[in-house]
């Protein structure tokens, strides 16, 4: 209700100030694109009226049951995308529309967790590194790094997403990398 009356109350700044003589590139000096003051100057010359235009809703794309159809292939297919789902449910609605709705669910679009994954033989050998060095001091293991904990890419394969529920990190949502030795 504040935002409203601040609208008004700027609206009618612009109207006086035109009144009083100002142009409009004056007027708009006061923090609004030119064509704005223009809008409003025209609107109260052939309303009388500074109010918003009632609008109506647009009529929703998408029924509950594809809300829910999509909620379930996303669930299935966290690494997959708006348009994918669009194709594989052959939804009527733009993929924009589908990333509101996932959205309105409570899903995020992100990066996926990476995490590396680890061979038997990268385990052993891990260990038989972790064998020779034993007696070393701290200082010594504060500087060791294994290799996996941290992906090295030689390609690109772009980027990953994945949707899942806002503030968590889902398992199926992780992709996991083979470490090359």
């Amino acid at each position: 209700m504040e935002r409203h009356a601040a609208k008004l109350a700027l609206r009618g700044r612009i109207v006086g100030m035109s009144e009083s003589g100002k142009s409009a590139d004056d007027i708009a000096e006061v923090g609004v694109h030119r064509s704005t003051v223009y809008k409003w100057l025209n609107r109260w010359e052939e309303e009388g009226e500074l109010t918003d235009h009632y609008r109506r809703e647009a009529r929703r794309k998408t029924m509950a049951e594809q809300d829910q159809q999509l909620r379930e292939y996303i669930d299935s297919h966290p690494l997959s995308n708006a348009e994918e789902a669009k194709r594989a449910l052959e939804i009527d609605a733009s993929t924009e529309t589908l990333r509101k709705r996932l959205k309105e669910m409570g899903y995020n679009h992100r990066t996926p967790a990476v995490k590396p994954k680890l061979t038997e033989r990268h385990r052993q050998l891990r260990l038989d590194f972790a064998r020779q060095h034993v007696n070393q001091d701290l200082d010594y293991w504060a500087r060791v790094i294994f290799s996996d904990e941290k992906t090295f890419c030689s390609t690109t394969h772009g980027r990953l997403r994945c949707w899942r529920p806002t503030n968590t990190r889902q398992v199926n949502c992780l992709t996991l990398h083979s470490v090359l030795y």
